[in-house]
């Protein structure tokens, strides 16, 4: 509650009053005894303290009704007084200064003569009812100030909301004047742009000004643009939204929402992607290939170069690039998937570069922002890169390079911050001499190359993956399994796992629905896998398998490049486009 003294002035000029009319000295006081305002002999004191001689104000304050003394200094409210029996004081009349049914103050009309005693005495109800009216006007001013005072806490917060947001929030009338912002349109907008009184059309463009205003007209129609803001240090892509500010008779101004694309995607990756936060120990086996994988993510995960993944379908690639971007500096910004055979070509190009309003046929209004952009300041992984179109492969070696963009239809390059992560299951060297794939994008992808080994070469890490999925699973269905009998182990390690790790994950769910133990047995695997014949003893003497093993021992020792390849096929004895059919039938990188 505002205390009394804060209207003391206005208090003494009541005081004032009273006195020029009834020729009879007054005197206010607060509800902690403080004179706040007098007249004559009182005026001295004003700002003193009362509670050695203001015994008839205490009372009034603590029962909150008017109060005469008609004897003072011989009253018994007067008996602490010193000046009690010898009491300068005619008569006294103090009413209290009631605020919502409490006594905040207290206000006293004082004689000082027998004269002004009989004239109060002769017209005491007139009196009494003037001074109650003249306790009730200071009461009004009192919670006239509470009001305001409460008006200035009430935009004061408001305004600390406002200016708490992430977003720029700025205020314009029906002609798009602007009336108010908060402090992140602030920073955004250079002081001599962003004043009260400026018009939209100093911040935006015309045509994004045109469709703010029009919100006016159309007030179902959601105005949503994306603009490009100079702001004090650089040029910054935001998305605009205009809203309409209704009063108690109508619309009475537009309110537009400005926030960058960058706070976008670390929201949409937040709260979209955040679920699938694997980090590296997520990538399971303890096979040497695998030991060397993960401690190579943890050295490379650090770096701003372009990693390529390549190894089967099913081995994990994008578990790897997830492990990579959580383990990188910009783990807190976008993994962006682009898988470049689920996407049409004809969409494809759309959909990593986005488009402007009105740049073909069936183009969204107001343009799209494209997956690259989107990744700004994180991680683009590009799925399949080997499936690529070649006009797009062209388009993505500048994005490489340049660190621009160039949207469908659109005239000014954007600058990006990603960091890209390919990955393919195809021999992108044979793709290269056959022409179906760019030679200066692969090696712009294969700046820091990684394999990941099919599963039929790493039968070490069977164990510890079918350990991993068991617990899932368990979990998932409500099962105990804890054991897998010999004849199981042998079949899967029979099996040739072209599927690799995903159809081992399904084999193990397929089992794990089956069961009713704790002990998953051959009777729980799938047909095809329980129609595999178990190896004898002349298994060791396959010619494709001997065959496949020698090639890849050849690669291995050999130089990855064109010259590397021709050391191979001589060393076989075989030509150079027999070594790559060779290659590709073994799935040999």
């Amino acid at each position: 509650m505002v205390e009394l003294m804060v209207v003391k002035d206005y208090a003494q000029q009541i005081a004032e009053a009273i006195a020029t009319v009834v020729k009879i000295d007054i005197e206010i006081a607060d509800h902690n005894l403080m004179r706040i305002a007098g007249t004559g002999k009182y005026h001295k004191g004003v700002g003193q303290s009362m509670d050695r001689q203001g015994y008839v104000y205490q009372e009034v304050l603590r029962t909150g009704h008017q109060f005469v003394i008609e004897t003072p200094g011989h009253h018994p409210l007067c008996t602490p007084c010193k000046a009690r029996g010898n009491c300068t004081e005619k008569y006294e009349v103090v009413s209290p200064i009631n605020v919502d049914g409490k006594a905040v103050g207290a206000i006293g009309l004082i004689c000082f003569t027998e004269a002004q005693a009989k004239l109060i005495i002769e017209n005491q109800h007139s009196y009494l009812t003037f001074l109650t009216k003249m306790a009730e006007t200071i009461a009004l001013k009192l919670k006239e100030q509470e009001f305001l005072a409460g008006l200035v806490s009430a935009n004061h917060y408001l305004n600390s909301i406002i200016d708490c947001l992430d977003e720029g929030l700025l205020t314009a009338d029906l002609e798009g004047n602007i009336l108010h912002f908060n402090q992140v349109a602030q920073r955004l907008f250079s002081a001599n742009l962003l004043t009260p009184r400026r018009n939209l059309h100093s911040l935006f463009p015309s045509q994004i000004v045109a469709d703010i205003l029009n919100v006016t007209e159309n007030e179902d129609e959601v105005v949503e643009r994306e603009v490009h803001v100079e702001t004090k240090k650089n040029r910054v892509q935001m998305v605009l939204r205009a809203l309409p500010i209704h009063g108690e008779d109508g619309m009475k101004s537009i309110a537009v929402i400005l926030r960058p694309f960058d706070e976008i995607s670390r929201i949409v990756n937040r709260l979209t992607i955040r679920d699938v936060g694997h980090t590296i120990e997520d990538f399971l086996g303890n096979s040497e290939a695998m030991c060397q994988i993960r401690e190579r993510a943890k050295v490379v995960a650090a770096s701003k170069s372009t990693v390529l993944i390549r190894g089967e379908s099913g081995t994990g690639k994008e578990m790897l690039a997830r492990s990579i971007h959580n383990l990188s500096p910009r783990q807190k910004g976008v993994f962006m998937a682009i898988n470049c055979t689920a996407i049409p070509e004809s969409l494809l190009e759309s959909e990593l570069f986005g488009y402007e309003d009105g740049a073909f046929t069936g183009a969204r209004k107001g343009g799209k922002i494209g997956k690259i952009e989107l990744a700004n300041r994180g991680t683009l992984f590009l799925d399949e890169i080997g499936d690529m179109p070649l006009f797009l492969q062209a388009k993505i070696l500048r994005v490489l390079q340049e660190r621009q963009i160039e949207r469908i239809g659109g005239i000014t390059p954007t600058s990006v911050d990603v960091r890209v992560i390919a990955a393919t299951h195809r021999n992108l060297e044979q793709m290269m001499a056959k022409g179906e794939f760019r030679e200066d994008l692969y090696y712009r992808i294969n700046v820091i190359p990684m394999y990941i080994k099919p599963l039929r070469d790493r039968k070490e890490d069977l164990a510890p993956l079918c350990e991993n999925f068991i617990q899932i699973y368990n979990q998932q269905l409500n099962k105990d399994v804890r054991f897998l009998s010999d004849g199981f182990l042998q079949r899967l390690r029979e099996y040739p796992w072209p599927g690799n790790v995903r159809e081992l994950q399904n084999v193990i769910e397929y089992a794990m629905n089956l069961t009713e133990d704790s002990t998953l047995t051959e009777e729980q695997l799938s047909p095809r896998l329980r129609q595999i014949e178990l190896s004898d003893e002349l298994e060791g003497f396959n010619l494709e398998t001997i065959e496949r093993e020698t090639i890849l021992r050849c690669v291995q020792t050999a130089e990855d490049s064109v010259r590397g390849k021709e050391k191979v096929a001589k060393a076989l004895g075989i030509g150079v486009a027999t070594l790559y059919r060779k290659l590709a039938r073994y799935n040999i990188r």
